[in-house]
Parts: structure tokens; C-alpha cells; sequence
């Protein structure tokens, strides 16, 4: 068992109506029916995410450097960050690659995602991933350093359904935002699709209602919002079994 958890006794007490979303931020409003994963992008929040986990039953806390502060990241945020991770109950993320900023350093993103991804597999815990256009160095970077086997997941997803099913293949989950949503966002039904079932997760990304994802998301799979939702409460549970235990 990880440090200070022991999220599992709760789950027996929650609402049945319970549902899992992937990834939230801090500024998201609390909510009775979620248990979310809550993420942190830097060192200057690390902090804040425990102390809101600590003070609600239903937040997993992840602590990450995001690929977008990277550049500006103090030095020694590393051994700080498997510091905290030591003395708590928290996974790795968000963290990952983005390369769609055309100042971007991406040997310095690289290397930071490397390191955390290495943190994952050291402290045994789930990774939250961030990627945008760069997904031939995501898959290369996972082959090269081996999926968290603590759980994996890439957040947001925005990349074709041929990579989905090849990060299936890696045991890596996948989880849609409300851009599935959107008009001009198509073609995200598509990846959508390709996703083996107990590999996917919907989340709100800190904006917007689950249950218009969720019910978005089941009529893009011609199923129903409620098989839905109760598939990725099983597949969150899964992912992030490492902080429930």
C-alpha cells in the first residue's frame, strides 16, 4: 500500500451513481458523484493538489511537470518531486510531449517525460500523459522505457486510430475529452472507435459536465450513457489501482 492511502475503504460508501473522470485540474468545482483524478502541472501547484486530496474523499492526486513549463522548471524539481511522491499517495502527471508550439525545446521535453515516466516505473504508480504531435516519439519513448505497469493513460487524446490501437497494444488507456464534441472535431469519433473498451476513460479536463461527455461519447458508440458510464468507472479503477489500494 502507498503511503497515507487507503482510498478503497471508501468506495463502498459512495453513490452508486458514481462516475470516474480521468483528469481535472484544481479550479474545477467539487462534485458528489465523481471520483476524479486531479492533476498537477508544476512544482508551484504540487503542493495544493495533496492538500486537496487530502481534504476530499473522491480526488486522486497526481503531481507532473507539463510539458509546457518544462523550459522554466527549477533546478533539482526532480528530486523534489519523487520527495513528495515518497511521502504520499500520488501518481505522475500530468507530464508528456508537446510539440505543436513552434519555440518548443523538444530534447528538453524528452528528457523531462523520460524522467518521470522512469519515477512511474521506480515508485510503482499511474502515469497521466499529455501529447500533442508527437505521438511517433511517445510511442518510442514507452517501447524504449516500458509502460508504467502501475497504470498508463494519455489524456485528452487527439491522435489517430491507428495510434490508438497501437498505444492499446502497449496496455496504455485512452481518455476523450468534450472535444469530442465538437463540430469540427469530427474526426475524434473515429479514434473513439478504435479504442478497445476496457481501455477507455472520458474526463472533463477541469471544463464542462462528465454526463454531457459520457452521453456524447455513447451515442458517437451507438451505446447508452449508462453502460457507458459504468465501463469507465471500471476501467478508472483499473488504471489507477495503484492510489485506491
Amino acid at each position: 500500500m502507498l503511503p497515507g492511502s487507503g482510498r478503497n475503504e471508501i468506495l463502498g460508501t459512495l453513490p452508486m451513481s458514481l462516475r470516474f473522470d480521468a483528469h481535472s485540474h484544481l479550479d474545477q468545482p467539487r462534485s458528489p458523484d465523481l471520483l476524479r483524478v486531479v492533476c498537477g502541472t508544476s512544482e508551484g501547484d504540487w503542493e495544493a493538489v495533496l492538500a486537496h486530496a487530502a481534504s476530499e474523499r473522491q480526488a486522486l492526486p497526481m503531481l507532473g511537470l507539463h510539458p509546457w513549463f518544462v523550459a522554466e522548471a527549477a533546478p533539482g524539481w526532480l528530486g523534489r518531486l519523487e520527495s513528495l511522491l515518497q511521502d504520499h499517495p500520488a501518481g505522475l502527471g500530468e507530464c508528456g510531449l508537446d510539440f505543436s508550439r513552434k519555440a518548443t525545446d523538444r530534447g528538453v521535453q524528452i528528457t523531462a517525460f523520460r524522467h518521470q515516466l522512469r519515477l512511474a516505473h521506480r515508485l510503482h504508480r499511474p502515469v497521466a500523459m499529455h501529447v500533442v504531435r508527437a505521438w511517433g516519439p511517445l510511442l518510442d519513448l514507452l517501447r524504449e522505457e516500458g509502460v508504467p505497469p502501475a497504470g498508463a493513460l494519455v489524456h485528452a487524446f487527439s491522435g489517430s486510430p491507428e495510434v490508438a490501437r497501437s498505444l492499446h497494444s502497449l496496455g496504455v488507456f485512452l481518455s476523450f475529452s468534450g472535444d469530442l464534441l465538437k463540430p469540427e472535431r469530427a474526426a475524434l469519433g473515429e479514434a473513439l472507435r478504435a479504442v478497445h473498451p476496457d481501455h477507455l476513460l472520458l474526463e472533463t479536463d477541469g471544463r464542462g459536465e462528465l454526463a454531457t461527455v459520457i452521453a456524447g461519447a455513447a451515442a458517437l458508440l451507438g451505446g447508452t450513457a449508462e453502460d457507458l458510464a459504468a465501463q469507465t468507472w471500471e476501467n478508472g479503477q483499473r488504471c489507477f489501482k495503484e492510489l485506491l489500494a
